[in-house]
């Protein structure tokens, strides 16, 4: 018995080693008959990890060397003399494109041609493409120039780009080729929003990437559900257009050549009006691989171009190799090049009845979907059950879209160019491809407010692990399936359940119907909301991105609230476009020190509330929670004393001049609230100054939020006196130091609560509370 069970393990090892012999013939097979593709797959991921490593001028030392031993191993080994031949040609481009990129690392002036920019971020700033002399740099601007200037920039070194405390200085404004190409791209805007409806937005940032039009609703709900290729141009869109022109060259009865130069010259141009922003020349280097594999037919490998292609852009644009739009391309288009063609020919002889183009639309995007997950989820730890039926059902209008999209562009073109009657029939494909996009939009709103749509995942790198072990094991279910294995179906239920295991070990834990109040998990920020009954509430603060704060509100659920902004730092009031998403917003109750502001002017203008100028001293009632206002005073110069009532209620029109003044935490809004037998101090950002003053006269609380994220600057006297039994600290990644030991020492012997490591905290009758992720070790 023992002899027959050792003779079964033997046999069984002997298998595994057949098998592994096997693979390793067929990986030595394959290199023989495909030299010239392994060749250039080793090569591309040489010139990955040297990108990577981003080293400097002295790379360039191992250039000859290099070459010498390539000539040397040309006789008896070819092809590895090959391979270190081009590399080195190809390592000595990207050195000098990494250099040029990164320039010397005193302040120096940098001149060149703007050809691109991103659009400003949350801070203003830009990230201008500028083709200088020596090749193309990166600087953060704190404008943009418009592109085709000829600008001039004092920059400095940061990290792998430039930056640029001052403006641009404009040396020749853009000649007349670049200003029609500005008037194209307006024209496509004006002519896509006259749709009016959402879809007139997203078109100009999928057929061009003007993403200006875009608001946070739409930008948030496409990222939700991986839908945020669409939202600017990508690969896909690149691809259509350049496939489609080579198609129809083909049409014209053009040979294989012509239709890959036809294509390959379309994709240039589009380039040019998109613009040559790194992300673009991605799109187009991937859109080019497909272009050349579909157009050009039989007789080329599709892992020769994929590799030549990632060669070529890591060696001329090398910082495209810690972009993860760049690894997201590679992975999809390689899934898309590889894995889709085997699915199609399986499916079809199995679903013969059912046309091509049908199951290409749903196998592309679910492919692609699947493949980016380990990277998706590594950039957000969260994953959507909605994200691969969000992309299938969106993928028929991108093709429809980007067409009529792209064919308004070539007709406003012409007719900025004088071609009478042009512009009027730009407008007729702009708005079918409107209809196109608003469908797009549609899906992902409805997709992403679908429940599961969003849910946690462990954080890099195990999330990413997780994910990728997953998928390969899905793969592996799948191939199972495929060869039609019995092993198939177990292996891939296995996939599932431990995926579904994953999803609820990690969920996010919602707070029980009884909460009073929560402090809200939005970041480096603050947003507290007080529950006041009945789908009804009062919102203290927004945070600085808007998703945050609209999931807490969803989780409270609140449908109707006023807001408070204590102050408008923008970790404090940014995202206040959240909590109207859905939500009906009554009043906005802010500092009368403040009242005059174009801040509060703006969110006003934005979200029709009718504000509400408060000051210390004042005492309100909000259905059953009593708010005392004791920070800050009024000024001296701040003409809030107009005779208001001592309740506060008395509603002001923004249209009045009060006082408009400079961001300030000394003026922040600090409330204490009582609510059902709960008290509860929200201090905003105020320091140590405001904090000693409150502290003379503060009263006892159930529960104290930390002022300023637990910053040092404080006064441990106010601690004392609010005489907390719980603290909370709405805090996030920052660089700031926050909170500081100081900080948490201050509240004493309490449990103290970091929604960093907690989530978002619900406190209840008594100070109980609840916590949306498992954080025991943090109390203290």
């Amino acid at each position: 018995m023992k002899a027959s069970k050792t003779l079964s393990s033997s046999g069984r090892a002997e298998a595994a080693k057949e098998r592994l012999r096997g693979a390793l013939a067929w990986v030595r097979g394959a290199a023989k008959v495909w030299p010239g593709s392994f060749r250039l797959l080793i090569c591309a991921l040489s010139l990955w990890i040297t990108a990577l490593a981003a080293p400097g001028p002295w790379a360039l030392f191992t250039v000859p060397p290099l070459v010498c031993l390539g000539f040397l191993c040309l006789r008896r080994h070819h092809h590895l003399g090959v391979l270190l031949i081009v590399f080195a040609c190809l390592l000595t481009v990207q050195t000098t494109m990494l250099g040029s990129a990164r320039g010397p690392d005193e302040a120096t002036e940098v001149e060149g041609i703007a050809v691109g920019h991103s659009q400003p971020g949350d801070s203003g700033w830009s990230r201008l493409t500028v083709l200088t002399s020596t090749g193309i740099t990166e600087v953060l601007s704190p404008s943009a120039p418009p592109d085709g200037a000829h600008v001039s920039l004092r920059t400095e070194a940061l990290d792998d780009i430039r930056i640029s405390n001052d403006d641009a200085r404009i040396i020749r404004a853009p000649n007349g080729v670049w200003k029609w190409r500005a008037d194209l791209r307006l024209q496509l805007r004006h002519d896509s929003l006259a749709s009016g409806h959402s879809g007139g937005a997203l078109l100009p940032g999928l057929v061009v990437g003007d993403t200006e039009p875009q608001d946070a609703r739409m930008e948030d709900d496409m990222r939700v559900v991986s839908l945020t290729h669409i939202s600017a141009v990508s690969g896909s869109n690149v691809t259509i257009v350049s496939l489609g022109a080579g198609l129809l060259a083909g049409l014209c009865r053009a040979g294989p050549r012509t239709r890959v130069g036809v294509g390959v010259l379309t994709c240039v141009g589009y380039v040019f009006i998109v613009g040559f922003e790194p992300s673009a020349i991605r799109a187009a280097g991937m859109a080019i691989a497909v272009a050349l594999v579909f157009l050009r037919g039989g007789g080329i490998s599709p892992v020769a171009v994929m590799s030549s292609t990632v060669c070529i852009l890591l060696s001329f644009v090398p910082v495209l190799a810690t972009s993860v739009g760049f690894v997201l391309s590679v992975v999809s288009t390689a899934a898309i090049l590889f894995v889709v063609p085997i699915i199609l020919r399986r499916l079809s002889l199995h679903l013969s009845m059912v046309p091509t183009i049908v199951i290409s639309a749903l196998i592309v995007p679910l492919v692609a979907q699947l493949a980016c997950t380990p990277v998706l989820v590594a950039i957000d730890p969260r994953i959507g059950l909605w994200s691969v039926a969000a992309n299938a059902l969106a993928a028929p209008a991108v093709l429809p879209a980007t067409v009529l999209g792209f064919v308004s562009m070539v007709c406003g073109g012409l007719g900025l160019l004088g071609v009478p009657g042009l512009l009027w029939c730009a407008q007729v494909p702009a708005w079918l491809g409107s209809l196109c996009a608003w469908w797009i939009v549609g899906v992902a709103r409805i997709c992403a407010g679908l429940p599961g749509a969003a849910l946690d995942w462990p954080k890099p790198p195990v999330g990413t692990l997780a994910a990728l072990g997953l998928l390969i094991l899905l793969a592996a279910g799948l191939w199972m399936l495929v060869r039609r294995k019995l092993w198939g179906i177990p292996t891939v239920v296995v996939c599932i359940c431990l995926t579904a295991l994953i999803i609820v070990v990690g969920r996010t834990k919602p707070p029980a119907d009884d909460w009073l109040v929560m402090i809200c998990d939005v970041g480096q920020g603050s947003a507290t909301v007080i529950n006041l009954g009945e789908g009804a509430g009062l919102v203290v603060d927004t945070g600085k991105d808007p998703k945050p704060v609209d999931v807490c509100l969803d989780e409270g659920g609140i449908e109707d609230f006023d807001l408070v902004i204590s102050h408008f730092d923008a970790d404090h009031s940014a995202g206040y476009a959240g909590t109207t998403w859905s939500r009906i917003l009554h009043r906005l109750w802010v500092s009368s020190n403040v009242s005059g502001g174009a801040e509060v002017r703006g969110l006003v203008a934005d979200t029709g509330a009718k504000v509400v100028p408060t000051t210390r001293g004042r005492s309100l009632d909000a259905d059953g929670a009593r708010i005392e206002v004791l920070w800050p005073p009024a000024r001296e110069t701040a003409e809030t004393d107009r005779g208001e009532e001592a309740d506060g209620n008395e509603e002001t029109d923004v249209g009045e001049e009060t006082v408009g003044t400079e961001v300030r935490n000394e003026d922040s809004l600090v409330l204490r609230v009582e609510l059902e037998g709960l008290s509860f101090l929200v201090p905003g950002d105020i320091g140590e100054d405001e904090q000693f003053i409150l502290a003379q006269s503060l009263e006892p609380v159930d529960l104290l939020i930390a002022p300023h994220h637990g910053s040092s600057d404080l006064a441990e006297d106010f601690f004392t006196a609010a005489g907390a039994r719980l603290g909370v600290i709405s805090v996030g990644e920052n660089s700031y130091g926050h909170p500081t030991p100081r900080a948490q020492r201050a509240f004493g012997p309490v449990p103290v609560l970091r929604t960093d490591r907690c989530g978002t905290v619900a406190v209840y009758a008594h100070a109980k509370y609840s916590t949306a992720r498992d954080c025991h070790g943090d109390e203290q």
